[in-house]
């Protein structure tokens, strides 16, 4: 009676082994299957990223390329409008205004002076040296002595003018013998002091410094027409009284 317990037992057991091996292979098939049926080929899953890559570049180019264009348009016409609006809300009295202004003080020396200022100017400015009238009625020409030369060094005068001899702390003039017209007077100013003389006598008058004649120092005044150019010419003058003579001649011979 135990053995045959013992065997239905048996039979049991083995049945539900059976049943559960059963079930639990059904159950993995349906699960493999239903994964296999959604898992995507390589090439399916090639082709959607095809699509996905091209898709957004469509639509970029379709959406943006107008976008772009209407978008520089707007830009420009809505920067000109607006500037167009400035220039029209700055009056053109400001404008005429200032480019007048520009031109009148476009410089310090167009901005007007005070009155103030205008007197200190004209109190600056020396007035305008005349030359003096002689005592004989003729011009007073001016020689300064300069280092030791006479400025200018040959003077053309007329009849009647006057020469003054200026800045002679060292200096003194002297006639030359021979180098004067014929008959006229000759002349020796003191040394160390300005010397002025007229001349009436027309001609080529030779001149110089007695304590610097060795370095040349000396001058000529021509008096009206050099009536005595050929003695001039002929006179046998060396040295630093050759070369006035020379000087002298040739300012005659250019007149």
């Amino acid at each position: 009676m135990y053995q045959k317990k013992a065997v239905i037992v048996t039979v049991i057991l083995a049945a539900l082994a059976i049943f559960v091996v059963a079930a639990v292979s059904t159950v993995f098939k349906d699960d493999s299957e239903e994964r296999y049926q959604n898992v995507p080929s390589p090439q399916a899953e090639a082709t959607i990223d095809d699509k996905s890559a091209v898709a957004p570049a469509s639509v970029k180019d379709e959406t943006t390329e107008p976008l772009a264009q209407n978008e520089v348009g707007g830009l420009n016409e809505t920067a000109t409008e607006h500037m167009e609006d400035a220039n029209e809300a700055v009056p053109e009295t400001v404008v005429d205004e200032v480019a007048e202004t520009g031109k009148r003080f476009d410089s310090m020396e167009n901005v007007p002076a005070t009155p103030e200022q205008a007197e200190e100017v004209l109190a600056e400015e020396p007035a305008a040296e005349e030359p003096a009238p002689a005592a004989s009625g003729g011009e007073i020409h001016i020689v300064k002595a300069v280092g030791l030369k006479y400025d200018p060094l040959v003077v053309n005068i007329q009849p009647n003018d006057t020469v003054a001899w200026e800045n002679m702390p060292t200096h003194d003039t002297q006639s030359m013998e021979g180098l004067i017209p014929e008959g006229a007077e000759m002349w020796h100013s003191k040394l160390g002091e300005n010397y002025e003389r007229t001349f009436t006598q027309e001609g080529i008058y030779v001149y110089k410094c007695t304590p610097h004649f060795g370095a040349g120092m000396g001058g000529a005044i021509i008096v009206g027409k050099p009536v005595n150019l050929e003695a001039i010419q002929a006179a046998d003058a060396k040295g630093a009284a050759g070369r006035l003579v020379r000087k002298a001649i040739a300012a005659a011979e250019a007149m």
